[in-house]
């Protein structure tokens, strides 16, 4: 099914047809589905993997990856929908209670078979503190085996958004057996993967590349895989822009749209643009001047995203007014876009009443007795958009230091608080592997690993409470549009520009989907030939 949305200009038009709009950029769900194997071919990432334990580290790199190689309880579908996965539909003997039942006949890549023991482990693994996912179990009392192949789940309270958390990278289910024996080995170069899914680890040569092949067992004779194996190689966006002209790489999920118009004249390439759950955006790290919200607004207010997403990304993105993409308005898509055009703050592009308002919040908060450091990796995006938060800080009287980090080091400034100190803002495309809202303002709720600001707000609190409580897709929708009231107006981040997922590809392979599914979706074994 192909899903339907029209974007026009940063009005919020629904669609209606085969396909969408992103201004003139075409969006869908999937490519065509392949018809005959493709072999062996060649993927490019921007960066190697830092690991594919994601309970230490997960990122864009390190999921385009892990979704080939792990199961989840419950699985993303490239049209943002979710089903049961290696469990059956749970049973609620009431609202906060998940009794699931685990699929027999799924196995391990080391043949073992994956039981309910191994499930409960994994969730209490990805449970404990500190670990990447942990704050996906904030609300959770208790994980039992109550059953030969049944795990009873028991939150404190109710919660809507608990299937979308188990098929992201909470839901992944390792064999505890092998987890036990690599101990902190776990997802390093040369050490097999600990996962069910269609394809496993077959080689990570550390600085090279890395090999992912078919599993013959595969659990799943929906998503048996047509390609044999896929190497995976790295490197920034001009070495992934060379390396798919000239055929060195067969396809690549692309960070930065904006390399499009230089893959567009190649005849030996297809791109295709699809629906988005994320948001490129400034993410404070509660240090320096951006620990005052009232300096957080005024940056808001200055900033000129649509000159930022001119600039860095040739007309393939949006000025954008949330922390979230257009993918997670599913749950009550009218709603969200009337509310899209009443957000406050947060100007498509500053007039003198915005910069007005601006200047008296820094008269108000005085002025800071550091520079703003501004952090990006890099990248042609990441370059123009952190100096377009430096040009909004010239119009207010607010000095900006720009730091580059290389991509290899860039996501350790989410993992490592050492990492962050001297940083103020990170500016990042904030992805969620949940096609709701809610995934992204838990973020800064007290327990979450996330919450770099150490923000707290009792009213916050309650908001969210009781959204994620509710189950009803559309009465949950008007709770979420409540919280994200209170999210800007507390700054908690700053909204830059949405940009579509963006997949180049061969010309002689179909069959990936281009949303953000494929961060959690087994997208290489929907991968092949055309003809």
């Amino acid at each position: 099914m192909r899903r339907c949305l029209a974007l026009l200009s940063v009005g919020l038009l629904a669609g209606c047809g085969s396909s969408a709009q992103l201004g003139a950029v075409q969006l869908v769900p999937n490519t065509p589905p392949a018809v005959a194997p493709a072999g062996d071919i060649t993927w490019f990432l921007d960066s190697e993997p830092l690991t594919l334990d994601t309970d230490y580290h997960g990122s864009t790199t390190e999921d385009t990856v892990v979704a080939n190689l792990c199961d989840r309880l419950y699985q993303l579908q490239p049209d943002l929908t979710v089903r049961p996965w290696l469990v059956e539909e749970p049973a609620m003997p009431d609202p906060a209670t998940f009794v699931y039942r685990v699929r027999d006949g799924v196995r391990f890549h080391d043949g073992s078979t994956v039981t309910a023991e191994d499930v409960a482990f994994s969730l209490r693994r990805h449970a404990e503190d500190g670990n990447d996912e942990s704050d996906e179990f904030g609300n959770v009392e208790s994980i039992d085996v109550t059953g030969p192949m049944e795990v009873t789940v028991r939150l404190e309270e109710p919660d809507a958004q608990f299937k979308y958390r188990m098929a992201g990278d909470a839901g992944i289910v390792l064999n505890a057996d092998v987890v036990n024996r690599l101990g902190q080995d776990v997802g390093s170069p040369g050490r097999p993967d600990a996962c069910s899914g269609p394809y496993y680890l077959d080689r990570w040569d550390a600085g090279s590349s890395l090999t992912i092949k078919r599993f013959p067992d595969y659990w799943n004779p929906e998503l048996r895989p047509l390609t044999e194996s896929i190497r995976f190689v790295w490197g920034d966006e001009w070495a992934a822009v060379n390396s798919l002209r000239t055929g060195a790489a067969d396809g690549a999920y692309l960070d930065d749209p904006s390399m499009a118009p230089a893959l567009s004249t190649s005849p030996e390439l297809s791109l295709h643009f699809g629906l988005t759950t994320s948001a490129w955006q400034l993410i404070p790290t509660g240090r320096g001047p951006m620990a005052d919200v009232r300096l957080r607004t005024a940056l808001s207010l200055a900033l000129d995203r649509q000159g930022m997403a001119e600039a860095a990304f040739r007309g393939a993105a949006e000025p954008w007014k949330l922390p979230v993409g257009v993918g997670t308005f599913g749950t009550g898509k009218e709603l969200f876009e009337q509310a899209y055009q009443q957000i406050r703050d947060v100007p498509i592009r500053p007039g003198e009443q915005d910069l007005a308002r601006a200047r008296e919040l820094v008269r108000e908060a005085g002025p800071p007795a550091e520079p703003i450091v501004v952090a990006n990796d890099g990248t042609a995006v990441g370059n123009v958009l952190a100096n377009g938060v430096r040009d909004a800080g010239l119009k207010l009287g607010l000095p900006v230091e720009i730091r580059t980090v290389p991509p290899a080091q860039f996501s350790e400034l989410f993992a490592s608080p050492e990492a962050r100190a001297g940083v103020d803002l990170i500016v990042n495309d904030w992805y969620l592997s949940k096609p709701d809202g809610l995934g992204m303002y838990d973020n800064v709720l007290p327990d979450s690993v996330n919450n770099y600001l150490d923000f707290r707000d009792e009213q916050y609190e309650s908001t969210f409470a009781s959204a994620a409580a509710t189950y009803d897709d559309l009465q949950r929708a008007r709770q979420v549009i409540r919280l994200q009231d209170e999210y800007l107006g507390h700054m908690l981040s700053i909204p830059l520009v949405m940009a579509p997922t963006t997949l180049a590809m061969s010309n002689r392979l179909t069959g990936a989907p281009v949303s953000s599914a494929y961060l959690t979706y087994p997208w290489a074994a929907d991968l092949g030939r055309r003809s």
